[in-house]
C-alpha cells in the first residue's frame, strides 16, 4: 500500500527506460517509529509450512509474521485480515488506516496483518531464502494456503471458530484478497479488494493501458506537461553518441554518479520516468510520506515546471554556462529535473540522487522480482504514440530469457488467468460472490483492474480523483467526496456480510 504502489516491470518486467521493479516501491521504513505511533500491536510469528504440497505431506516450517491489534475487539466482533503483499508488515499496516482504525472501531474488529512468505522478517530460508535452489517456494498458491493455514489456526487457538473473516488488501494484496475470496469463501466471508489489476495478464487488456492513465492523469491540469515530458525525454535520448552531452546529465541531475555512457542515459530516462510513474500511482490529495516526502497532488506540483509559456524555468548558472545546448532545450532539461524533485527531494536533504537503487535493490524488491518472473508476470509495453513515454515493446521472448538466467524460473504468463480466470471476466466472475472491487479513475493500475459488474453479488465501485488505494488509507478532510462515498459502500457490503455469517450459524 504504502508504496504500491503498485508499476513497471511492474508486475512484470516492463521497459527498459521506465523500469521501476514493482507496483510497490520498496524504501527502507523505520519500523520502530510505527510501533512507537501503534503502541496497541502485537507481533508474533507462527510456524508455517515452507512446502504445504509435499505429496508425503511432510515439509519444514519457517517463521512467518504477523500482526495483531485488539484495540477495538469486542467479543462478537469479526476479524479484519490484510492479506500482506510484497514488502514488509509494518509498511502496509500503517497505510492502512480505514481498515485499521475506522472500521475496526465501528465493528469492533479484531485487526490482524500476515507477513507475504520471502518479505520483510518472513524468510523460509534466513539468509538463503534467496538462494535459487529456494526460490520455488516464492509463489502464489503457497502464499494464499499460507493465510488460509494461519487464519484457521488462529481462529482455532484464539477460541474464535465462528468468528468471520473479512479480507482486505491494496494493490497485489488487493489481487490476493480477492483470490482468497473465490478460491476460500468459506474461510472469509468477503473481500475488499483495492486497486487490484486481476486481469492485466497476457492477452486480456491492451499492454499499454498503465501508460495511457499515466498520460490522462498528467494531461488532466496541465495540458502541456505530458508533451514536454516526452519532449526532454526524446532530446536526452538524442545525447547517447554526444559524449559531452552524456557527461553534463551529472550537474543537470544532481546525480551521485557519474553519467558517461549510453547505458547511463537510459539510466537518467528511467530515473525521470520512475518519479512520474510513481507520482501518478500517489497522486493524493494532501501531503504524504508514503514513498517520499510529497506535497498535496504531486502530479500538479511537478507539471508546474513544464509550463515553459508562463514563465521560464530559472535555468542555474551552471547550465548557463554549458554551450552545448540551446535555451530552449536548457528550459526542458532544467524544467524535468525540478519536476522529479518534487518526488525526490522535496524536502531539500538529499545532497544528491542516487541512481544505483535499481541495481542494488534490498530483498523485498529482489523478492518481487521473483514473483514476476513466476506466476505474476503481466507483460507491459507501449508504442509510445498515444502517451508519454518512450516506445518500448514487451518481450515474451526477453522476459522469460531474463528471467530463466537470473533466478532459473520460467515464467507462467497463462497462471493468473487460467487458475483465478478473468479473460471474460463476466462469464469468468459470473458466480463469484461478496467482493468489492475498489477502482481509482486515476490509479495507473484500473487499467487492469475489474471495472465493471461481473456478477450480481459483487460489487464494482470506480472512484473520481481517486489514485492507487486512497480509500483504504486514512481518512483525511480533503479527501474527494468520491473517496468518501465509496467507504460507504464497502461499509455496506460489510454488513451485509456479516449478516450472512450470522444466519448461517444461526441456522446450523
Amino acid at each position: 500500500m504504502k508504496y504500491i504502489i503498485l508499476a513497471l516491470c511492474l508486475l512484470s518486467v516492463v521497459l527498459a527506460r521506465t523500469r521501476v521493479t514493482s507496483p510497490f516501491a520498496h524504501p527502507k521504513i523505520d519500523v520502530e517509529k510505527i510501533k512507537a505511533l501503534h503502541t496497541d500491536i502485537v507481533e508474533d510469528t507462527v510456524d508455517m509450512k515452507i512446502d504445504h504440497f509435499n505429496a508425503n505431506g511432510q515439509s519444514d516450517t519457517y517463521p512467518m509474521r504477523y500482526l495483531v491489534n485488539a484495540k477495538h475487539y469486542q467479543k462478537g466482533g469479526p476479524i479484519f485480515f490484510y492479506a500482506g503483499n510484497e514488502g514488509n508488515v509494518y509498511t502496509f499496516y500503517n497505510n492502512t488506516g480505514f481498515m485499521v482504525n475506522t472500521l475496526a472501531e465501528e465493528y469492533k474488529a479484531l485487526v490482524v496483518f500476515a507477513e507475504h512468505r520471502y518479505f520483510g522478517e518472513s524468510l523460509p530460508f534466513g539468509d538463503k531464502s534467496f538462494d535459487t535452489e529456494n526460490l520455488k517456494y516464492l509463489n502464489v498458491e503457497q502464499t494464499m494456503t499460507d493465510y488460509v493455514e494461519f487464519i484457521r489456526g488462529f481462529r482455532k487457538e484464539s477460541g474464535l471458530d465462528q468468528t468471520p473473516v473479512i479480507v482486505f488488501g491494496g494493490s497485489y494484496g488487493g489481487m490476493l484478497a480477492s483470490w482468497l475470496r473465490m478460491k476460500f469463501p468459506e474461510t472469509f466471508q468477503g473481500a475488499i479488494a483495492s486497486s487490484a489489476p486481476i486481469i492485466y495478464f497476457k492477452d486480456a487488456v491492451p499492454e499499454d493501458g498503465f501508460y495511457n492513465v499515466i498520460q490522462d492523469v498528467f494531461t488532466h491540469n496541465h495540458p502541456e506537461c505530458s508533451e514536454n515530458i516526452k519532449k526532454v525525454a526524446e532530446l536526452i535520448v538524442s545525447f547517447k553518441n554526444q559524449p559531452e552531452k552524456i557527461r553534463s546529465l551529472k550537474s543537470m541531475y544532481n546525480t551521485c554518479q557519474a553519467i558517461e555512457t549510453a547505458d547511463d542515459v537510459d539510466k537518467i530516462t528511467g530515473f525521470l520516468y520512475n518519479a512520474w510513474i510513481y507520482m501518478a500511482m500517489t497522486n493524493y490529495p494532501y501531503p504524504t510520506e508514503f514513498l517520499a516526502p510529497m506535497p498535496g497532488n504531486p502530479v500538479d506540483v511537478s507539471c508546474e515546471p513544464f509550463d515553459l509559456t508562463a514563465s521560464k524555468p530559472k535555468i542555474t548558472s551552471l547550465l548557463k554556462k554549458d554551450s552545448l545546448f540551446s535555451d530552449d532545450e536548457l528550459a526542458l532539461l532544467q524544467a524535468a529535473a525540478d519536476s522529479v524533485q518534487v518526488f525526490y527531494n522535496y524536502t531539500g536533504e538529499l545532497a544528491c540522487n542516487d541512481l544505483s537503487g535499481s541495481e542494488t535493490p534490498n530483498l523485498d524488491a529482489f523478492g518481487w522480482d521473483i514473483l514476476a518472473c513466476n506466476e505474476m508476470a503481466m507483460p507491459m509495453g507501449t508504442d509510445g504514440k498515444d502517451n508519454m513515454f518512450l516506445p518500448e515493446s514487451f518481450s515474451y521472448e526477453a522476459h522469460t530469457k531474463q528471467c530463466e538466467e537470473r533466478f532459473g524460473i520460467t515464467p507462467q504468463f497463462d497462471f493468473a488467468l487460467t487458475f483465478f480466470g478473468g479473460r471474460n471476466p463476466t462469464f469468468d466472475f459470473a458466480t463469484t460472490s461478496n467482493i468489492v472491487f475498489a477502482n481509482g479513475n486515476i490509479d495507473p493500475w484500473n487499467a487492469g483492474s475489474i471495472t465493471i459488474p461481473v456478477s450480481k453479488d459483487t460489487v464494482t465501485i470506480n472512484i473520481e480523483n481517486s489514485a492507487h488505494h486512497l480509500e483504504l488509507r486514512d481518512p483525511n478532510p480533503l479527501d474527494p467526496q468520491s473517496v468518501v462515498d465509496a467507504r460507504n459502500v464497502e461499509r455496506e457490503q460489510i454488513t451485509k456480510w456479516l449478516a450472512q455469517f450470522r444466519e448461517i450459524v444461526e441456522s446450523s
